[in-house]
């Protein structure tokens, strides 16, 4: 293969919606926006201070997305976003579903996957870095992930159709199912998640800046979240996966 296809398989990394299909629901959804915007039914937003146009820019992302079929929809709330970052810990506490319920609560009324009303034995992972508390969690027949800060939800994002946790290969321990970064200058921050198999005791992120954090595992799935780009970055991180004392080190391009 040459330096270009390889280049390419990185880059594919970088994409949200790898490897999914719009629903019906969401196809139709797009093909009326597009009506809508070749027929002048879209306005143009206003200009608005530097604050706003990252919410702003959030929704238009959400529209973008939505027209591709993508699972990603990022909901940006500067105030929590700029608290999550600032209070942020590389070792997250592990939370139960009873004790995230209010979070769940918020994550199953924003948009993505749908509206619901979920229970603690929906939440499949939940973990609180500072003030900021990541849940991954069913919505009716889709797994979703998000992020939110001191009651605030600033982030949510479609990880997979279905209510069960998909399967790994035979043989693999974990994979990457996405990573991402959002945010401008300081406030950047990213996020990483993927699916561990029942082998798997920890997994860790190491940067290329040599920070290291600790991911939570639960559940089938691993995941977490930090300040800085390197999520929307290729190969700019290490992911370490453990399994019955035994460590493994993986740069993202070959967990795909």
């Amino acid at each position: 293969m040459d330096d270009g296809m390889n280049d390419l398989k990185r880059l594919a990394l970088l994409d949200p919606a790898r490897g999914r299909e719009p629903s019906a629901t969401e196809r139709a959804r797009s093909e009326a926006f597009i009506e809508r915007t070749i027929v002048g039914g879209v306005q143009a937003a206003p200009a608005h201070p530097a604050r706003r146009r990252w919410l702003i820019a959030g929704a238009v992302a959400a529209v973008a997305t939505g027209v591709v079929g993508a699972i990603a929809v990022p909901i940006l709330i500067p105030g929590a976003a700029e608290r999550a970052v600032a209070s942020w810990t590389a070792m997250p506490t592990a939370r139960t579903g009873d004790q995230v319920l209010p979070q769940a609560t918020r994550c199953g009324e924003s948009d993505v996957g749908g509206a619901t009303k979920p229970t603690a034995a929906d939440v499949l992972l939940a973990e609180q870095r500072g003030e900021a508390t990541l849940l991954i969690m069913r919505k009716g027949e889709t797994i979703v992930e998000c992020l939110s800060a001191d009651g605030d939800q600033f982030a949510s994002m479609g990880l997979a159709d279905g209510s069960a946790t998909p399967a790994l290969p035979p043989g693999v321990p974990a994979d990457l199912q996405t990573m991402s970064s959002v945010g401008d200058g300081d406030d950047t921050w990213s996020n990483i998640v993927g699916l561990a198999g029942p082998q798997v005791t920890g997994v860790e992120v190491r940067l290329n800046s040599g920070a290291v954090l600790q991911a939570s595992v639960k559940s089938g799935w691993w995941a977490a979240w930090w300040p800085g780009p390197e999520g929307g970055e290729v190969d700019a991180l290490t992911v370490t996966v453990h399994t019955d004392g035994k460590a493994t080190s993986y740069r993202p391009s070959d967990m795909a």
